[in-house]
């Protein structure tokens, strides 16, 4: 009967373990956004009392459904790899690029941190009749067109053209009139680069800024996910900046 009573000990010590340790794990991964990002669970982050407070704040639905005319000719960038950081003044720095009166900014939540999940969101909702611009070399466009293009009506590549070539090719096919839907995925921020990003969004404001007869979206897909480790760390999972021009 003793064995039994201090098996029976044993047990439920060992059970009390199991259930508890997952817990004070989570806990204090939720507690610590120093700790390593691929540790802390997806949508584990909620956004501070400033973004709330300073932000437009969307679900998960296509951010063309939470415009107030979807039939309006409109422009989409999804920026890869940008995400909303833990300090509020890197995303003061972001959004500061493309301040104007016309200017709505918002944080855009995301149920899946990959790429090819925001562009099935957004590309989906309402651009069957648009055109897609990829970049790249011919190999880069071919697989866009195949994984995106079944979206849009028709896509054109940029061929061999940096950021600020596919920017122009953007600006251009804008002024021409011919679409009233466009969408282009801007890969070359994906691996959390600032420099870079902040020379896409400057590239972006200007010609959001030359077109104030159309809608000009520029959103997040994700937080980076490549690059340094340190800078992995230094995003929220489940939100990705929004910022629209009406």
């Amino acid at each position: 009967m003793k064995m039994r009573n201090i098996n029976l000990a044993l047990f439920s010590l060992l059970l009390v373990s199991l259930i508890s340790f997952p817990i004070l794990c989570v806990d204090r991964y939720l507690s610590h956004p120093d700790y390593p990002w691929q540790l802390v669970p997806f949508g584990a982050d909620s956004l501070s009392q400033t973004y709330k407070s300073q932000y437009l704040v969307l679900g998960p639905q296509a951010l063309m459904t939470h415009l107030a005319d979807s039939s309006k000719s409109t422009a989409m960038v999804l920026i890869d790899g940008w995400g909303v950081p833990y300090d509020e003044k890197m995303l003061e720095d972001d959004f500061g690029i493309m301040r104007g009166t016309n200017a709505t900014f918002a944080m855009h939540k995301r149920l899946l941190g990959h790429t090819s999940y925001a562009e099935n969101v957004e590309y989906r909702a309402g651009f069957s009749e648009g055109v897609l611009i990829a970049n790249g070399d011919s190999a880069a466009c071919a697989k866009v067109e195949s994984e995106q293009g079944v979206h849009f009506k028709q896509t054109v590549c940029c061929e061999n053209c940096n950021d600020a070539q596919t920017v122009a090719m953007l600006d251009s096919l804008i002024a021409d009139t011919t679409w009233n839907k466009i969408g282009w995925t801007a890969y070359s921020t994906r691996e959390g680069g600032r420099e870079k990003l902040h020379s896409l969004l400057r590239g972006l404001f200007d010609v959001a800024s030359k077109h104030p007869e159309t809608q000009f979206v520029i959103q997040g897909t994700h937080r980076p996910i490549l690059g340094l480790p340190e800078t992995r760390r230094k995003y929220l999972a489940p939100w990705v900046p929004a910022v629209v021009f009406h």
